[in-house]
């Protein structure tokens, strides 16, 4: 097959494709490519000049930025979901610590204590999952997993699916939020939800801005100042993530600008680079691939 990726691949990478055609970087070479890779935005624009096109890989995890209108039903799409597992996993907890101990912070306040404590996991993919397992390995908390599905059911004490979220949300201590964008999560954490949070909860956000309602959110954090909330993802304004917030303000808010991922760190781009092509890898020899993406979450 022709392979045409907008990135440069490492040398593993075409030791995984041998024996297929692959094209790095030249953008002229996709009209008749079986396999895209790339990152969303950036296939949007290409995908219609692709006549032979047989499937999509992403190099992110998150695939809303692709205009699935653009690409014809008979393409499959497959996402990268979990291959930043670790580095946002990490991320995320490093969030809920500074704020459990108010790093960063100049006053004396309440330091809060997670070690025995009940998480909630929204979102149970990779990193929902890594999430639980190091909520479970290093402060041996009671770990709930509210999702569609289970990437890995081991690290969930107890397990529901998204209709059940309303009967949760006031057991947890700490809440990290790791949903992708879709047609169902947009606007996920709505005021009746957040209004249901404990106090003294710690909220964490690694999924996508728009799956918090922001006015709720705002509300939140003024009416009940002993709730505590950190993000590394941000609304969206004029089609880009507005990083300078007025919530950075809040004393009770901290956050960072979309680097969970490892922004500008090779050894995670690379890392993530090789999981895209080992399943590239798998549809090449089988015509099936992992993290699926169904098209109809994202059409509207």
């Amino acid at each position: 097959m022709k392979i045409v990726s907008t990135l440069r691949l490492p040398e593993q990478c075409m030791q995984l494709l041998k024996g297929n055609q692959i094209i790095e970087g030249d953008l002229s070479e996709v009209s008749d490519a079986d396999v895209l890779m790339g990152w969303p935005n950036e296939l949007s624009s290409i995908v219609r000049s692709s006549s032979k096109l047989k499937a999509i890989q992403t190099f992110s995890a998150g695939v809303e930025a692709l205009d699935f209108r653009a690409v014809p039903e008979s393409v499959k799409v497959f996402s990268n979901a979990g291959a930043y597992a670790v580095p946002v996993a990490e991320h995320a907890w490093a969030l809920v610590l500074a704020l459990a101990k108010r790093v960063g912070r100049k006053d004396r306040g309440e330091s809060y204590v997670v070690t025995g404590k009940t998480l909630l996991v929204l979102g149970a993919g990779g990193i929902g999952s890594e999430v639980a397992r190091i909520g479970k390995a290093a402060f041996s908390m009671i770990t709930i997993g509210i999702s569609r599905s289970f990437k890995r059911p081991e690290f969930f004490d107890e397990r529901y699916p998204y209709t059940e979220v309303d009967n949760h949300l006031g057991r947890a201590d700490v809440i990290v939020n790791a949903l992708p964008l879709t047609r169902q999560t947009e606007g996920f954490l709505n005021w009746e939800r957040l209004s249901k949070v404990k106090e003294k909860s710690i909220i964490v956000n690694v999924g996508r801005g728009e799956t918090v309602e922001r006015d709720a959110l705002v509300r939140l954090l003024m009416e009940r100042p002993t709730v505590r909330f950190g993000t590394d993802v941000f609304w969206r304004k004029d089609g880009e993530e507005n990083f300078q917030d007025p919530l950075w303000e809040a004393e009770n808010f901290t956050g960072t600008p979309h680097t969970a991922g490892g922004y500008a760190n090779r050894e995670v781009l690379e890392h993530a680079k090789l999981a895209a092509c080992e399943n590239v890898r798998r549809f090449v020899e089988t015509g099936r691939a992992e993290n699926e993406v169904r098209r109809e979450d994202y059409l509207t």
